[in-house]
Formats: structure tokens, sequence, C-alpha cells
């Protein structure tokens, strides 16, 4: 089976084509070629001291990494990391330990690996994440999440993350399983779900630990709840000989031992239109149908959580609006939302917004691509949060499908709102209305069409074949003669 049809499968298996998929591919190795892909991996070298960590990794661990072949190596489709008793620069063991740092980094997602691990006295296969450029300091203030660690005998594998304060004063909480499998003897598929208020734990898709965000903290999260799993990390793949957990190799113990691993797979949220469906324009928006996706993408709140308590769970403030349905309520500065619209021909539009304040001074706009389309709408004081008026502006849009921003102008005070109208003011009446002023088709249109054509804009093919000629011509004088409906 080549790369492309396993992804495929995947994104089946996932929830479905890219287009429907609960969670869509980000980025895979597939091992496919005869060497470690030096743009996705590195090998880290040595004991630990070159990257600051006391020697034996800061676990006592009593190999020394290299990235000599016959510790670490890809050919028919898998990769392959060998823990060899083998005496090396002072040491009685030689394995390998590689990491995405600075090559993937993500933050948020699905993350699975289908392996086969080892398993005998002393060996210490994992498969985790360390944070990239941490804001809240070292370890374990920054964060760690172990998707897979067995040590000893494959009996029994371990999902874990570590937080909390600044090594010694970090802690942890993570769950284990074990269904009576030697891990060993075979291929199985660990994989976590990292979301923003929870990370769930999965062996061969059986769900066997969950940790929510009121479990975990840093030290020198300031307060962010979310702190530290909020932020970029990166991928690593190690087998370790002895060290703390696991202990020495006994007389029993049986090396070489490999960890075997076919894939290894990320997947995200992408951002989408709300339930799968643009919101048509002209028409009218409910402000609660904001776009799907994760915080900072495809909406910013300023605290965590939905305060309204409403409708969704999102960190939007969504609450029941006096005027039935939903609002999104208590609008802050800095704030914004986003929705995909599918804006049915280009044009300046009345855009109406219901809104209440209790207070004054409030003003919001619309974004496209970072520009501001509407400069600032004000928003009145209606004696009371439940109080609505309807504000307006006007807004420039292009056909088709795209994405609006929402978001609340630095000012003195907050404010709710219910739903926004769009309607057409200045439309074109048809594909050949090309200039200003909407609405009629003149000589003016010909020249805007006509400097495209010029000047070869992709616009002015109108048979999409790559050339401009007399068939362009042709096509966009049978528009014209076709008048406006």
């Amino acid at each position: 089976m080549d790369r492309k049809t396993r992804i495929a499968l995947a994104l089946t298996l996932c929830g479905g084509t890219a287009a429907n998929a609960q969670w869509t591919l980000y980025w895979a190795d597939e091992f496919e070629g005869n060497q470690l892909n030096p743009e996705y991996w590195e090998a880290q070298i040595g004991t630990g001291s070159a990257y600051g960590l006391p020697p034996g990794w800061g676990n006592n661990e009593l190999q020394y990494y290299t990235n000599f072949p016959e510790n670490v190596s890809v050919s028919d489709g898998k990769l392959t990391i060998t823990a060899r008793r083998q005496n090396f620069a002072g040491h009685q063991y030689t394995s390998a330990r590689i990491r995405t740092l600075n090559k993937v980094d993500f933050k948020w997602g699905r993350v699975e690996a289908r392996m086969k691990i080892p398993g005998t006295s002393g060996v210490w296969p994992a498969f985790w994440m360390l944070p990239t450029n941490s804001p809240y300091g070292g370890w374990a203030a920054g964060g760690e999440i172990d998707i897979m660690e067995s040590v000893n005998q494959a009996n029994r594998v371990h999902g874990t993350i570590h937080f909390g304060g600044n090594w010694p004063n970090n802690t942890s909480i993570g769950g284990s399983i074990n269904t009576g499998t030697d891990y060993s003897q075979g291929f199985h598929e660990y994989a976590i779900e990292w979301e923003p208020n929870q990370i769930r734990w999965y062996l061969d898709g059986q769900l066997y630990y969950t940790a929510n965000f009121n479990q975990w903290f840093s030290s020198n999260g300031g307060g962010n709840p979310r702190a530290p799993f909020d932020n970029t990390f990166h991928l690593l793949l190690n087998v370790a000989v002895g060290g703390d957990w696991p202990g020495s190799p006994n007389a029993s113990a049986q090396y070489p031992q490999t960890l075997e691993v076919e894939y290894v797979r990320v997947y995200r949220r992408e951002q989408r239109a709300f339930e799968g469906q643009p919101r048509v324009i002209p028409g009218q928006i409910e402000a609660e149908h904001y776009d799907e996706g994760y915080p900072g993408e495809a909406y910013h709140d300023n605290d965590v959580g939905n305060n309204g308590g409403a409708f969704r769970d999102d960190d939007v403030d969504i609450q029941v609006s006096s005027e039935g349905g939903y609002n999104i309520g208590w609008i802050e500065n800095g704030e914004w939302i986003e929705y995909t619209v599918d804006v049915q021909a280009a044009g300046t539009y009345l855009l109406e917004a219901r809104v209440a304040s209790p207070h004054s001074g409030g003003s919001f706009r619309f974004e496209v691509d970072g520009e501001d389309r509407t400069g600032p709408i004000p928003v009145p004081n209606t004696s009371g949060w439940q109080t609505w008026t309807t504000t307006s502006g006007e807004i420039a849009l292009d056909a088709g499908l795209q994405t609006i921003r929402f978001a609340k102008n630095n000012s003195p005070n907050g404010f709710n709102v219910n739903w926004f109208r769009f309607t057409g003011q200045s439309v074109p009446c048809s594909p050949a209305d090309l200039a200003d002023p909407f609405g009629e088709l003149n000589f003016f249109d010909v020249a805007a069409y006509l400097n495209l054509f010029n000047s070869q804009d992709p616009a002015a093919d109108l048979n999409n074949d790559g050339v401009f000629n007399f068939f362009d011509l042709a096509a966009y004088i049978a528009l014209f003669n076709e008048g406006c409906p």
C-alpha cells in the first residue's frame, strides 16, 4: 500500500473525506524511503549533557544515543530504533532518540503512531511530546505529553502528562492499560487527542484515560487555566535502557530490542463553517453561528469557557436572548469571531447588527484578510444587556466563499450582539457588470473587461483555457448582450 492510499484510508477511519472529516491530516511520515527524513527528524546524540540535561538524560539511563544505522534506520516502510548491548563511549548500551523540534511543531490535534514495541528487562520505549518554545519555563512547568510509554515486559502501556513547577516541583497525572496482550508481539496504534480543554489517550481506538484542564497547571502560567498545554509542541521517539523507572536490565534481559514504527500522523481540526454550511450573503447570520475551530483560529475570547452557559462549549460567551434564540454576550476589547460566508455577488452591502448595551461608546468592525471593510460601527446605549436595537454600516465584499471577521474595536465598554443582516445595495446585475456604479451595463463595463483582457488578468479568461483570444472576447460580448435580469 503506497503512502497516498494509506493516508486516504486514515482519513476515512477518522471520519470521512477531508471535506467532512472530524480530523484533517496535518502531517504524516509513512517511512517509505531508505533513510530518516531530515526535513522531519533530527537524532539527538550522547547522554543528554549536550542538551543541558544531567548525564543519563535526567533519568539515570544507561544508553548512549547515536545516529548510527544499527541504532536508527528506515526500510521496508518502517522506522526501526534498536537498543543494543554494545560498549561505546564508556557505556554498555547504544540506542537512538529522534525528535521533530523546529521541523514539525503544532498546537492541538490528534497524534497517532502504529508501532511494535520492545519488551525485556530494563527497556523503556517512548512516543512523546515536549514544548518547542515554552513561555512557561523549563521542565516540567513547560509541560510534557507522553503518548505511549512501556517499561520492561510489554504487557502494559502508559499515558501521562507532566506539569506544575520546574523540577523538582513538578507533578504528573496519567493512566495505563493492560488488555492481557504482549504488545511486543504485534503492531498496535497508540494515540492521543489533544484539545484545548482535554487530552484523551487511546490504544487501538480504545479510550483508556482522560485529563481535563482543571487537573493540570503551570506555576508560571499567570492564571492561565490551559497552561502549559496551550503552546506549540514537537514529537519524540526513543528507546532508553535502564533508568529510574524500569531499573537496570537483569540477567534475563535479551538485547538487541527494537521499536518498529509503521507511521506517525498528526491531524488537526480545520476551521470550517458552523455545521459545515457557509452562511449566505445576502442574508441574516445568527451571531452564535461562528466558525468551528480552535481558539485563536476561529475565535478569540479573553477568558476560558462559555460564561453564558448556552448553545456551544467554546470560549465564546453565549446566552439565551430575550428576543428568542441566543446572543453573544459581554464582548470585550480584543475579542473576535469569524464566519465562513458565501457571497452571492460582489458589491456593497448594508450591514445591520442587532445589539444591546447598558453603556455607550462601544463599536465594532468587520475585516476580510486583515483589511477593515466597514470602519467603526457604533453601538449605542440601549439601557440594558437585553434591550435591543439595530445599528448599521456598509461593507464591500467580493463574490464567493470567504472568511469575514467580526471584531470589537478598542473602546471603553462592552456590548451584546444577536445577529447580522447583509442586504445588497450596489450589486452587479450580471457577470458582465464589471464597473461602478453597479446595476447597469454600459461602455464602462466593456472598458473594464478590455483592461482585464489586455493585462491578461485570469478573470478575463472566460473559457478557462489559459489563452487570451477572440473566444474570450466573444464570451464577454455574449454575457453583455444577455443584459441584466
